[in-house]
């Protein structure tokens, strides 16, 4: 008859005992980690499937941030746009009540803080980068710093550092406008405080009763800041229109995330149920096959003599 060595029969129970502690170790990798494996190897034929659902995880979670930041800008210039079209309006409401009263007194000491109210503005910065700065961000686009340094100006233009608006990436193929530079928004502006910083030295001192010159240049000029107004509620109006689609964009970025995440999941997460029924398995086995290799390495003839 076939007999089987006791080196040999040792060795059998010895693999079995290797194998099931293998399994146990796999089993409890995938409990502590809930993924069927450690390694793309340990997903099989899906492999490919799970790097595509991985990789566009990594773009859309991109996206969604820089949409995030993109949201962030144009938050910023809306802030700083309706601050500049409050001192607009305020100057007017001071050249309305100025021909209203007949006294100048506090004309020029309004227009010098709304002028540097609306310097701030144009130069707001957000993280270190300057909103309407367009693709130049990295420097303030006014370099004026006073209402005395618009006034002195030959050309107001050149007070501003010429820029491109940038374009903002919020979803794959996708770019939204990323506003207005502060040429573009205050251009105009500009020019209508220089005109009033230099006012006085054609049409005499804004003190005491205004003369008919004067009154009709603040008429003027009353009529040249609602033009202006108009212009800056439009730039606003395309603000909150960039806003909108930044949302939209950000919201399908959420989705494609959060799809991309169940496919990955339904390949790699592992069935926690049923790893802990296996890990039971898995132990019965290593104690049965120690506890036969235990008893097989006790085997000697002598027992049967």
């Amino acid at each position: 008859m076939t007999r089987i060595s006791d080196i040999g029969f040792q060795q059998i129970l010895l693999n079995s005992f290797q194998r099931a502690q293998a399994g146990a170790q796999t089993r409890q990798i995938q409990l502590s980690s809930g993924k069927i494996s450690d390694r793309y190897s340990g997903v099989g034929i899906a492999t490919g499937q799970l790097l595509s659902s991985e990789g566009l995880i990594m773009r859309a979670t991109a996206y969604e941030k820089s949409a995030a930041v993109a949201a962030s800008r144009l938050q910023t210039q809306e802030a700083a746009l309706s601050s500049i079209a409050d001192s607009v309006a305020a100057l007017r409401e001071q050249f309305v009540v100025t021909i209203a009263t007949g006294g100048a007194e506090l004309l020029a000491p309004n227009i010098a803080a709304e002028a540097q109210r609306i310097i701030g503005a144009l130069n707001t910065e957000l993280g270190g980068v300057y909103v309407f700065g367009g693709v130049n961000g990295s420097v303030p686009p006014v370099t004026a710093a006073s209402i005395s340094d618009i006034g002195a100006a030959a050309n107001t233009d050149a007070l501003f550092i010429d820029a491109a608006r940038q374009r903002l990436s919020v979803e794959e193929g996708t770019t939204i406008d990323g506003g207005a530079t502060a040429r573009e928004i205050a251009s105009d502006l500009f020019a209508k405080l220089k005109e009033l910083a230099n006012a006085p030295a054609s049409l005499g001192p804004f003190s005491g009763p205004l003369t008919q010159a004067q009154q009709t240049f603040l008429s003027q000029k009353i009529a040249e800041l609602d033009a202006i107004s108009d212009s800056l509620y439009s730039e606003l109006g395309l603000n909150g229109l960039s806003q909108g689609q930044t949302e939209d964009a950000r919201a399908r970025n959420v989705q494609r995330r959060d799809l991309a995440e169940i496919t990955a999941s339904k390949l790699e997460d592992a069935d926690l149920a049923e790893v802990v029924a296996q890990l039971n398995q898995d132990r019965i086995a290593i104690e049965a096959a120690a506890q036969a290799l235990s008893q097989a390495s006790e085997l000697s003839l002598l027992n049967f003599l």
